[in-house]
């Protein structure tokens, strides 16, 4: 008998204005446990949401970084 099983990634971001306080957050927030890992680089970001077509600067990358870490959902 196969069972299928399926998967899906889920990201989180933490804006913090330095690495070391992204990572305090990511320990303070027990995401380790939780099974996340990072995802890549840790640095300063451009970050812009775009509605209805229009978009708009959330954070210019001028004094924070970002740091996303992501882990596997299986179904």
């Amino acid at each position: 008998m196969s069972h299928s099983h399926s998967s899906a990634v889920e990201y989180l971001t933490i804006v913090a204005p330095t690495a070391a306080e992204a990572m305090a957050q990511f320990a303070k927030r027990g995401l380790g446990a939780q099974g996340f890992t990072i995802a890549g680089k840790i640095g300063r970001h451009h970050i812009a949401v775009v509605i209805e077509g229009k978009s708009a600067d959330l954070l210019r990358g001028d004094g924070m970084v970002a740091a996303t870490f992501q882990r596997t959902i299986h179904a």
